[in-house]
């Protein structure tokens, strides 16, 4: 099944959050956010101030938050060799991922969706939801 969700055409990317050592700032693109029952979906960046072992600094994901269930998957994800998804982007990190390109479309494919994963509380990702899932049981 593939659905789509319109977003916005320009992106408006604000800090949503950082990670505990605040060596990687997490953005979200506001104009992308749609909330649908206990789900969020946005596009997020997660920008490093350094870069990975493998020459990463900044990735890009459409991300679906479980706000009731405290969860999340990816959808879409792109990585890259600059901040902000700029430069090159690299190889996917698994044969699974299916890249975000320079899209900013809510494009829900079954063969890209990634497993769910737990959001701990006191965690980067518990943070994330904190601010997505605004009004929703988070």
């Amino acid at each position: 099944m593939a659905c789509l969700m319109t977003a916005k055409a320009y992106a408006t990317w604000n800090v949503l959050t950082f990670n505990q050592d605040r060596t990687v700032t997490i953005w979200v693109d506001s104009s992308s956010i749609q909330r649908r029952d206990d789900y969020v979906f946005a596009w997020v960046i997660y920008d490093r101030e350094l870069a990975a072992e493998d020459g990463a600094m900044s990735s890009k994901a459409l991300t679906q938050y479980d706000c009731a269930n405290r969860q999340a998957r990816t959808w879409l994800q792109s990585i890259y060799t600059k901040s902000m998804a700029g430069g090159e982007p690299m190889p996917p990190r698994s044969k699974a991922q299916c890249e975000a390109g320079e899209s900013l479309e809510l494009r829900l494919d079954d063969n890209c969706a990634q497993t769910w994963k737990p959001v701990f509380y006191g965690t980067t990702g518990s943070d994330i939801l904190k601010a997505l899932c605004v009004g929703q049981a988070a």
